[in-house]
């Protein structure tokens, strides 16, 4: 594809609608960060992603409607995480995080019927979902049992999403897929996830 094949395919009220989602990201984080530190506020802000991408990708999966909400909702998160990392994370901690999120970005984008993303990305958002809490009672609180239980639930609830039911889809799409260059672009991403399951395993 050419420059101005690219060019001609950019559709710049899609654009816009990323800037909108970016900036209420934004918007959420700089509240939240008037009544807490800044790691706690993109932590929450994160969780608020989570929860409201899964909730509309499952809607997406049932309904069959709103896929293109859903897709600006998360680019709009991914763009404002993006720029979060590069500003606050180290290396190589903040490459990874950018990658991440950028391939991300890149395969929402792609037909979904074909390459199963709202199926991809209700499991991977709901699989995260317990990390945030466990950060959040990590940073605030005494409660040993507490934190146990949800290390706990975030190992076996992220372990059991990543490992078989992503890893399923990720050999579906790499065996049936004409077009195979959307998968392997995330590919990585689901090997972060991967490391990310040992690592918890192993820290418990």
């Amino acid at each position: 594809m050419t420059v101005l094949e690219v060019i001609k395919c950019i559709n710049p009220m899609s654009i816009m609608d990323s800037c909108v989602s970016w900036m209420g990201f934004n918007t959420i984080h700089t509240f939240l960060n008037l009544k807490m530190e800044r790691n706690m506020a993109n932590n929450f802000t994160a969780l608020f992603h989570a929860c409201g991408s899964s909730i509309m990708a499952l809607s997406y999966l049932l309904n069959g409607q709103d896929y293109y909400f859903f897709k600006k909702f998360s680019t709009g998160y991914f763009l404002y995480d993006t720029y979060h990392n590069v500003k606050y994370a180290k290396q190589p901690i903040s490459s990874i995080y950018v990658y991440h999120h950028l391939a991300s970005i890149y395969y929402i984008h792609q037909n979904p019927q074909i390459y199963k993303s709202a199926q991809l990305m209700f499991f991977a958002e709901l699989s995260n979902i317990p990390s945030y809490f466990v950060y959040y009672y990590l940073k605030n609180s005494k409660n040993t049992k507490k934190i146990k239980f949800l290390k706990l639930l975030q190992f076996y609830m992220y372990t059991f999403i990543r490992l078989p039911v992503l890893s399923y889809y990720t050999y579906d799409l790499l065996k049936n897929t004409e077009n195979k260059t959307p998968v392997y672009i995330i590919l990585p991403v689901y090997f972060m996830g991967v490391v990310w399951a040992y690592a918890l395993g192993k820290n418990l």
